[in-house]
């Protein structure tokens, strides 16, 4: 037995009081014998045994009365016969992801599952307790009539979201409403990619009761991808971009809301879809918003993807020769394609390339390790003059690989060109960068620290770092220390550090709805695609639930851009077509660990399993009852 409220059990203290009236009735007095009344004493003898009796079951009802009515107080829940179902801790998980928004028979699946948990919510009493949980990790908790109304306000995600955070969390809020019973009801689509593949949720002893959608068959047109190439365009460059479909399907491309490309691609599974490389010029500056998409159909999320580019004129550089000769042809190469221009060393904005050895040199630069390991001494004199809070340790002669790093909280984009250039690249020279926070370091024009951020690592120590105004590697740029400049995504991750980390390009962070980014910083403002800014929180940032491109603002200057686009995997809504939600459940609990993982077949079963799961039955009424009874028998003992 529990209690869901045992600080009432202390009320039972109160049998003291007719236990203490009953014996302050016992009277003893000094015994006179008169022959009067011996008659009396001979008959008050012969009815003892009945008034004892009778005052034995007067305080044996006032007792039971008053210990009914502390048990009651304390609201007991037992496995017993009782009305109504025991108190629930109920955690109700509803997914809705972007999936859920597709339509079917002119109702989106959305909807039916919100009908679902509307009823489920309806029938529990004010005993209970109960929240929401959708796939974006919100907690919703209250009362049943602020839980309905906040159930009407939600709507689908514009990405997929993290089921298996949003049922961790469910099960512990469940586990909080003890002594109430702790019940886990989750309510998708059952969408194949409803929990990320690698996640495992452990329910442990808490009953969890899943219930999934079949949907009919759609035949989705979806746009998987949109990337603009180069990061900046001078002015022209391309776009590359994926759509699947079931038929033939047009597209347009537009450009800062305005078309300037249409086309059509063949039939293709999400698994495969169509490829599509657009060439393009811009004759706007600046950032410029772009957008992908295809005619509107039951699922209208992933109908058009979203990118960004930064269209300005080529950066400036000035090359010395310390850099090397592959360095100095990478940057040649460029120049050629019109995509840097030779600047002035020493002139504003005009990124100076060099070895770090070099004398004289003036930020913004992009240096490399010194040929020469005699030359490490001047080399770091360099580093600390420029204010650069790093230093270049012993020489290490050992191959180990490059390792990419993101310092922004998103997993690493395989397709980014500082992911392609230093992920395995092979390295048998490096002076170990050591940061060295007691140097003087640089500020920007505001005044502001520069920020150190790793970009690449090699035998567990930095390698190739970057921070305002400069770019630093550990080794020389030389087929003998590493094959960084045989790699063939070295020039296109050159031409991203000197226009994005040394130039005024700032930041291109692609994320998913929802995400929690940190790292993100100097950022005072996001800036919405209806113009509004919202302010940000330190590095941290949660991203915003629908797609586009957003603007990184410090101050009034815009310094990047925030596009949010959709998972890929999100547009595969072939699982959940009728006749798979059985495939759909048995995926999902492959998900699920625990003592009691039950599916359910249908809406009105999920609610009979979820009472089912309460802890026997609350005793308020049946120990109110046995209270009025035990009073309603005193007092008619009392009358005779």
């Amino acid at each position: 037995m529990a209690f869901l409220a045992p600080l009432f059990l202390t009320l039972a203290a109160l049998v003291s009081v007719p236990l203490l009236v009953h014996l302050l009735r016992r009277k003893v007095g000094r015994s006179v014998d008169f022959p009067a009344v011996r008659y009396l004493t001979r008959m008050e003898q012969e009815h003892s045994r009945d008034l004892k009796l009778r005052h034995r079951l007067l305080l044996a009802l006032r007792l039971l009365a008053v210990l009914a009515l502390a048990l009651a107080a304390a609201r007991p829940i037992a496995k017993l016969a009782g009305f109504g179902h025991a108190p629930l801790a109920l955690a109700i998980v509803l997914d809705n992801s972007m999936s859920t928004g597709i339509i079917t028979n002119e109702r989106s699946v959305f909807d039916s599952l919100r009908s679902d948990v509307r009823a489920l919510l309806s029938d529990l009493s004010r005993e209970d307790r109960a929240w929401i949980v959708t796939a974006d990790g919100r907690v919703i908790g209250g009362p049943v009539p602020a839980l309905l109304t906040a159930l009407n306000g939600l709507v689908p995600l514009g990405g997929r979201g993290d089921l298996a955070t949003a049922t961790r969390r469910a099960v512990g809020l469940a586990n909080s409403g003890a002594p109430r019973a702790p019940v886990v009801a989750i309510v998708s689509d059952g969408q194949r990619n409803a929990f990320a593949t690698d996640s495992v949720v452990d329910a442990g002893a808490v009953p969890v009761i899943l219930l999934a959608h079949g949907t009919t068959a759609a035949r989705n047109r979806a746009v998987l991808a949109a990337r603009a190439e180069p990061a900046r365009w001078t002015p022209a460059g391309s776009v590359m971009f994926a759509i699947s479909a079931p038929d033939t399907t047009e597209w347009r491309l537009s450009l800062d809301g305005r078309t300037v490309a249409r086309g059509a691609v063949a039939p293709a599974p999400v698994a495969a879809p169509v490829r599509v490389t657009q060439r393009l010029a811009s004759t706007s500056t600046g950032w410029v918003r772009g957008k992908v998409e295809v005619d509107a159909d039951a699922l209208r999320a992933d109908d058009a993807r979203w990118f960004a580019v930064r269209v300005a004129a080529p950066p400036a550089v000035a090359t010395r020769g310390e850099g090397g000769p592959f360095l100095t042809a990478a940057l040649a190469t460029l120049v050629d394609e019109k995509r840097l221009e030779r600047g002035v060393e020493g002139a504003a904005r005009t990124v100076t390339v060099a070895g770090a050895d070099a004398a004289n040199v003036r930020a913004p630069v992009l240096l490399t390790a010194p040929l020469d390991p005699l030359r490490i001494g001047d080399a770091n004199r360099t580093l600390a003059r420029l204010g650069i809070p790093w230093r270049f340790g012993a020489v290490a002669r050992n191959l180990v690989l490059g390792r990419a790093v993101s310092n922004d909280g998103a997993p690493l984009d395989p397709n980014a060109a500082a992911v392609r250039v230093f992920e395995g690249t092979p390295v048998r020279w490096r002076y170990p960068l050591v940061y060295s926070p007691g140097s003087t370091p640089a500020t920007t024009a505001a005044g502001t620290v520069a920020v150190v951020d790793t970009l690449a690592t090699a035998g567990g120590s930095a390698w190739a770092v970057s921070g305002d105004g400069y770019v630093l590697i550990g080794s020389p740029l030389v087929p003998d220390a590493t094959e960084l400049p045989l790699r063939a995504a070295f020039v296109p991750w050159l031409m991203e550090a000197l226009s994005r980390r040394l130039g005024e390009d700032g930041r291109l962070i692609e994320a998913v709805p929802g995400e929690r980014l940190v790292g993100v910083r100097g950022v005072t403002g996001l800036e919405r695609p209806d113009g509004k800014v919202v302010g940000t929180n330190g590095d941290r940032l949660i991203v915003p639930n629908e797609s586009g491109v957003y603007y990184l603002r410090r101050q009034a200057a815009r310094v990047g851009a925030l596009v949010v686009n959709a998972e890929p995997e999100e547009s595969d809504v072939l699982g959940t077509e009728q006749g798979s939600a059985d495939r759909a459940m048995a995926t999902m609990r492959a998900h699920l660990t625990g003592r009691d993982i039950t599916s359910a077949e249908s809406a009105r079963a999920w609610r009979t399993l979820v009472f089912d799961r309460a802890a026997g039955h609350g005793l308020l009424l049946p120990l109110v009852a046995l209270a009025l009874a035990a009073l309603l028998a005193e007092a008619w003992l009392v009358r005779r």
